[in-house]
């Protein structure tokens, strides 16, 4: 496989309003770079059960990924920003809970709690929260919020290619990344700040424990400027979420449901 040099952008993040406020929306976008790519002997090896290490570590994504757990984040992010984040997702029930920060040139923060269809979202902890109903979103809106892998593990799993095994419980390899979309993006895991447009390649490392969870995720991209580094710890795998709306919160303003 010939390797890529994608351009990286750092995702937007767009804040509701609620009352007779303005929806404020900032953007952060970092000039084109160029990651390369690492040499790289990942061809799959034996882990030290037998299983093909690749197997093994997909094996274990996939069962991490359709249950819950929680989640914390920190890394790099394009223009020498960083990010920080943590929350706990619940596929099968749809329920979300994420809280994250981008520092460097400027600051931009999120707070966001999914319930079904229902969106919970404010900058900071002292704010009110805003409603916005997502059966009401086209999905082409700039306001939508897909719950299908709001925390990139999903993509992360099937964008896994090269994988060899560095040590019991651990791995390191290559993702094939697939070109992302408008506003789309699956790295850091957990809280998705990073587009890779065109596609691309990055390296990563990972671990589980001895009941078959994956705990880690490390990613490294290189860009123009050195490597973006970013990890994700999961833990309370198949424990309750604990997520629920908030007890007090606005509605958002009607023209945020405008089918234009």
């Amino acid at each position: 496989m010939s390797p890529s040099r994608p351009a990286l952008l750092a995702l937007a993040t767009v804040a509701l309003a609620a009352g007779c406020t303005t929806p404020a929306t900032s953007r952060s976008a970092a000039p084109a770079s160029t990651p390369g790519t690492e040499s790289t002997s990942a061809a799959a090896a034996p882990s030290p059960s037998g299983a093909p290490a690749r197997d093994q570590l997909l094996a274990a994504l996939e069962k991490s990924r359709a249950s819950t757990y929680r989640f914390s984040v920190t890394g790099d992010v394009p223009d020498k920003q960083k990010v920080a984040g943590s929350g706990t997702f619940d596929p099968k029930a749809k329920r979300l809970s994420v809280k994250y920060k981008i520092t460097g040139k400027e600051t931009e923060q999120s707070q966001r709690i999914v319930v079904g269809t229902d969106l919970y979202s404010r900058e900071k902890s002292n704010e009110t929260w805003v409603h916005l109903d997502l059966k009401r979103i086209k999905k082409d809106s700039l306001y939508w919020f897909d719950m299908t892998d709001p925390t990139g593990l999903s993509r992360f799993t099937s964008s896994v290619d090269q994988v060899r095994s560095t040590g019991p419980n651990a791995y390191a390899g290559t993702l094939d990344i697939e070109g992302d979309k408008f506003n789309d993006g699956f790295l850091p895991v957990g809280t998705p700040a990073i587009s890779v447009w065109f596609g691309g390649n990055a390296q990563f490392t990972a671990t589980t424990d001895a009941a078959g969870w994956v705990t880690s995720i490390g990613v490294t991209l290189r860009d123009s400027d050195g490597a973006l580094k970013m990890t994700t710890r999961l833990s309370g795998h198949g424990k309750p979420s604990g997520v629920k709306k908030p007890s007090n919160y606005g509605e958002a303003w009607d023209f945020y449901y405008d089918k234009k």
